[in-house]
């Protein structure tokens, strides 16, 4: 009977935490819907210069929280996070226009969801194609397609998507 008890103690406060949690987000997704509906938050994702799009799976993840993107003049590294706590990373090994190979090892990508990572692995996870790069504004438009993985739970979301951004520059 112990052992029952102690099932049922650990299975309760998993709900307590879980419950919570599925009201949490729901709660801000509404909010984000009635934000858009107020004008508060635009209903398009970002603007010309400051965009990160991705279709994960079927579903639209935007960046309408946070865009960084810096670029060294031969490489570059954008990250967009969205409101609902998403986050997506894409690192650009060469800015050279045309169509390039997304692996583990370069031109890497990076999807976190909820707390859990997926990214590129593999040779050929998909390919990243630069369709501008001006050195001398910054701006860097490309469009992706890739496939990634977690590790820990073994499974895998197909990504498809651009970015339209500024870079700021560093050394």
């Amino acid at each position: 009977m112990s052992a029952f008890n102690d099932t049922i103690m650990r299975h309760s406060k998993l709900l307590l935490f879980v419950i919570p949690m599925v009201l949490l987000f729901s709660c801000v997704k509404a909010g984000k819907e009635v934000a858009e509906e107020l004008g508060i938050v635009p209903s398009t994702c970002g603007s010309d210069g400051a965009r990160v799009q991705v279709d994960v799976d079927g579903s639209a993840f935007c960046a309408d929280a946070h865009i960084t993107a810096v670029s060294d003049g031969t490489s570059a590294i954008v990250t967009g996070v969205g409101i609902l706590g998403s986050t997506f990373s894409i690192q650009l090994d060469t800015l050279g226009i045309g169509t390039h190979t997304i692996s583990e090892a370069t031109n890497t990508v990076m999807y976190m969801n909820a707390g859990t990572p997926f990214v590129s692995v593999g040779d050929d996870a998909g390919t990243v194609t630069i369709d501008l790069y001006d050195a001398s504004t910054g701006r860097l438009k490309a469009h992706f397609e890739a496939s990634v993985f977690n590790e820990m739970s073994g499974s895998s979301k197909s990504l498809s998507g651009s970015v339209d951004v500024t870079c700021s520059h560093s050394e």
